[in-house]
């Protein structure tokens, strides 16, 4: 089935449609339906030519003739293809067989650009009615229409939801495009290059070693049950339980802060961990090994590669995975994945949030030890604490703490460490310690409650720093200081790993040979030679990259 939607006219001849196909506009929008958001079966996408005409292609239970009509369209390189949220629909067009090479040079992800414009809620009701339309969630439709998978709508509603969702995105490009040229146009380009290498890194998976998954299973089963029956034996009969857990902690005598609802005790990590009661340590370690077991290991056995699903964080635009982020496996357990080509090459970007701080901060003591050309002398972790009279160890912990925002909480959550009142001292001596970075840390802060954003990246973005509000209704500012402070550091991460897979893919080491990403990190498949140089000096001053080779994912 093909369906055509115009404001004006619910029919179209086929010979207007044909027009419509074969003489479309500059750029055109893009939506694609699935079932659900994990089961990418393309049931049908729709392509808009305006925002008040589009047209839609019903894919279930077969395809239609004219789908062929669709593919020089998306297959020039010249006309620009909208969409919103471009990692998902440009991750299901390459199921249709018809579709296969379609073109993905020329993309505007209207998400990503009000995500830069400065948009904190980015879903495409939300931005809808900016434009003067509402449109509805996948959630909202199916919760109307009394359906929990998008196979079970009835075929004109899907198709009306998803011409709408196309159109609305066509007139967000209409109110975003000149914003994003004027202020962000190089910077956007790199954004939306990089959203055709996630896809292939996505569709790849990494092979699986399934004996030592096997073995790592049945070690996590065994200590999964220990953890169980001391919890059994201590009257928590269900360790999932937070309400059942918080009444025997405090039956126990241990202090836990109330829920935001008041109706229970807290049992969150943050809070557990601090106890010295070994039961509230034997419930992280229970919930721990079970997520393991149940998101990964036991999963894994089922396939014949593991798969993720990489894409942009939302607020500053670092790298992440989901449905099994990739980045949660628990370093002990990396073993499991294994190279197509005999090893990994990984290249990982030394203290590379320690680096940004210096630069941006001009801390002279910062810099002339990172700098240092002896490797003894260019020790940040003991040059901190030296000066401020600590172990190596604590010292690492303060360094790393503070482009997280740089609070006693900070410290506290980093280090573990229950005594805010030491972490308050730590804090401050570390801020004597590096007075540029310190002055640096303090007027970010300034800046990002007194103006709601932060202070430039690297790259001279600045992210929106959203309004926080306490239990009590009152400015949460020490929650906004926090990534006042945060994000120009991890929004000039993301910034050089992007950049990063470019230098890469232009070397020819592109997906399949690019093959994971984790925080500041690339691995690739197999003995190749990387460009070392011009990686270490994307932002325009040298981190230093650490190259190894592996014969398993570490």
């Amino acid at each position: 089935m093909i369906t055509y939607y115009h404001k004006d006219a619910k029919q179209a001849s086929k010979e207007y449609i044909l027009q419509l196909l074969s003489n479309p506009p500059p750029a055109i929008g893009i939506d694609v339906e699935t079932p659900t958001t994990t089961e990418r079966m393309p049931l049908g996408f729709a392509i808009s030519f305006s925002p008040d005409e589009a047209i839609y292609f019903q894919l279930y239970p077969e395809h239609p003739e004219e789908l062929k009509l669709a593919v020089p369209l998306l297959s020039n390189p010249n006309i620009t293809k909208i969409a919103h949220y471009a990692l998902f629909d440009l991750s299901v067009l390459p199921l249709i067989p018809e579709l296969i090479g379609f073109d993905r040079t020329n993309i505007f992800d209207t998400n990503t650009a009000a995500r830069l414009i400065g948009r904190v809620e980015t879903a495409l009701e939300v931005l809808a009615p900016e434009v003067g339309m509402d449109v509805e969630g996948a959630k909202t439709f199916m919760a109307r229409l009394g359906i929990k998978n998008m196979m079970d709508a009835p075929p004109q509603e899907l198709a009306n939801k998803c011409q709408k969702d196309a159109r609305a995105a066509h007139a967000l490009y209409f109110r975003y495009k000149s914003h994003i040229d004027k202020y962000y146009k190089e910077y956007f380009k790199v954004e939306t290059a990089v959203v055709p290498i996630l896809i292939d890194m996505s569709l790849r998976g990494i092979a699986i070693d399934q004996h030592a998954r096997a073995e790592m299973e049945a070690k996590t089963v065994e200590e999964v049950e220990f953890y169980k029956k001391l919890l059994l034996d201590a009257g928590i009969e269900k360790p999932g339980s937070p309400q059942q857990v918080g009444y025997i902690l405090g039956k126990r005598g241990n202090f836990l802060p109330l829920t935001k609802s008041k109706k229970q005790l807290s049992t969150n990590e943050s809070n557990l961990q601090f106890l010295d009661d070994p039961i509230a340590q034997a419930i992280l370690e229970y919930r721990g090994k079970s997520k393991l077991l149940n998101t990964y290991l036991r999963p894994m056995a089922q396939m014949d590669r593991f798969y993720t699903e990489f894409y942009l964080d939302t607020a500053v635009g670092r790298l992440n995975s989901k449905n099994r982020n990739i980045q949660n496996i628990p370093p002990d357990c990396r073993h499991m994945l294994l190279p197509d080509r005999g090893c990994f090459t990984s290249m990982d970007y030394r203290m590379e949030h320690l680096y940004i701080l210096a630069h941006v901060s001009g801390d002279k003591d910062m810099l002339n030890v990172l700098y240092d050309p002896d490797p003894v002398r260019s020790d940040l972790h003991q040059h901190t604490a030296d000066k401020m009279h600590i172990t190596r160890h604590l010292a690492k912990t303060v360094n790393y703490a503070m482009p997280y925002g740089g609070t006693a909480k900070t410290i506290s959550d980093n280090g573990k460490i229950r005594d805010k009142n030491f972490c308050g001292r730590l804090l401050d001596d570390w801020f004597k310690a590096y007075p540029g970075a310190a002055d640096w840390i303090i007027n970010a802060r300034r800046i990002g409650v007194k103006e709601g954003w932060s202070l430039p990246t690297l790259f001279g973005r600045r992210i929106i720093i959203p309004e926080e509000y306490n239990r009590w209704g009152a400015l949460y500012v020490e929650g906004m200081e926090r990534k006042a402070v945060n994000y120009p550091i991890l929004g000039s991460d993301g910034e050089i790993i992007k950049r990063a897979f470019l230098a890469c893919c232009n070397k020819g080491l592109g997906p399949p040979i690019m093959a994971i990403t984790a925080h500041d990190s690339i691995d690739f498949d197999g003995d190749v030679q990387l460009p070392v140089d011009e990686l270490e000096n994307i932002p325009g001053f040298r981190i230093p990259v650490e190259v190894k080779q592996t014969f398993t994912w570490s």
